[in-house]
């Protein structure tokens, strides 16, 4: 029997544990135009959430761009009009796409073979504003989502930013969701009142999943593969995981695997703890790259949040204390919740209290 638990990728339909308050407050958002921008760590689940709700909207046509990596405003240009072009009709339309949609553009060399189609387009001021304002010229209702949205900030050439909001502050049928995972970067584009993103739209900070939801999702993957899971390890792997969804996958699954592999039909909790550790060792070379970045100064101030002290405990200056916190609220190691600092990773404070 295929293991029902998935995680490392995109998880839709019946794989997603769903969010379901969050999805009803963006689907309402953005059926009354409201543009939305969604904020978290990495591995939450926002791209699976993303994909999930458009699944939900039968009132918009929807549009995915992925700009993760991108570092040039070709780059782009390029992946912001293939998106469009490949949704319209792709190969067998280009023609008639670039005719109606892009007839401004300036210096577009198209490239059609095996592997797909191929754009490149002009980095000028021009065609930025045509490009960013086709799914406008479409004349229906639009949703486009902007994933990793924070990647537009570290490209140079232009302010891609600043031509962004000046074109799109006056579309009226393109509703966007922004999203993004280095947190410093995406709240200092849409919450600083001298960059061109402020106000622009409302801020989402997607938190950790639902106990009640996910214990549900939990115990009903288990069984539905006939497996019985007790309630108590349910809480377990929510409980260690801190709600993180990705690891809630990647501990089920591992004791999915466990399990089957023993030909049982029941889950105990030796299993747990025996998928638990499998897990942090998988993780250890993440973790032992992060450590080995740090300085000395860093690592006792880690190690004291992993162990729920205050930093400020330590024979340190506060001086050096709130650089070092600094540091690592940039790197999204750590935040700060309720005027207390936390490890964002649920696994990195486990593997820091057992090193």
């Amino acid at each position: 029997m295929k293991n029902p638990f998935k995680f490392g990728t995109v998880v839709k339909g019946s794989d997603f544990c769903d969010r379901e308050s969050e999805m009803e407050m963006i689907l309402s958002d953005i059926r009354s135009g409201t543009h939305i921008t969604l904020i978290s760590p990495r591995r939450y689940g926002k791209t699976s959430l993303i994909l999930n709700l458009f699944d939900r909207i039968d009132f918009a046509d929807t549009f995915y761009i992925d700009v993760m990596g991108l570092t040039t405003v070709s780059d782009f240009l390029n992946a912001y009009t293939k998106t469009f072009i490949e949704k319209l009709g792709g190969k067998s339309k280009i023609d008639t796409i670039v005719k109606k949609f892009l007839p401004k553009v300036e210096g577009l060399q198209i490239n059609i073979g095996s592997f797909g189609i191929s754009l490149n387009i002009s980095p000028t001021n021009s065609n930025i504003e045509e490009v960013i304002s086709l799914p406008e010229k479409l004349n229906k209702r639009v949703v486009v989502a902007i994933d990793e949205f924070q990647e537009i900030a570290n490209i140079k050439e232009f302010d891609l930013l600043a031509i962004f909001r000046k074109k799109a502050q006056f579309f009226q049928n393109t509703t966007f969701l922004f999203s993004g995972s280095k947190r410093h970067v995406m709240k200092d584009i849409f919450s600083n009142p001298e960059r061109p993103f402020y106000r622009f739209s409302k801020i989402m900070n997607i938190d950790v999943l639902d106990k009640a939801e996910t214990l549900t999702f939990i115990e009903y993957k288990f069984k539905s593969s006939t497996i019985d899971i007790g309630k108590d390890i349910c809480e377990m792997i929510y409980d260690v995981s801190n709600g993180h969804p990705y690891y809630i996958q990647y501990i089920s699954h591992t004791l999915w695997n466990i399990i089957s592999l023993k030909r049982r039909s029941h889950c105990e909790i030796e299993d747990f703890n025996e998928a638990l550790n499998q897990v942090l060792y998988s993780e250890r070379p993440m973790f032992e790259m992060l450590w080995d970045s740090l300085t000395p100064n860093q690592k006792t101030v880690l190690r004291n949040i992993a162990l729920d002290k205050s930093p400020y405990d330590l024979e340190m200056s506060a001086g050096s204390v709130k650089r070092v916190i600094d540091t690592l609220v940039k790197g999204d190691v750590i935040e700060k919740r309720n005027e207390k600092y936390y490890i964002i990773d649920p696994m990195l404070k486990l593997w820091l209290k057992k090193a």
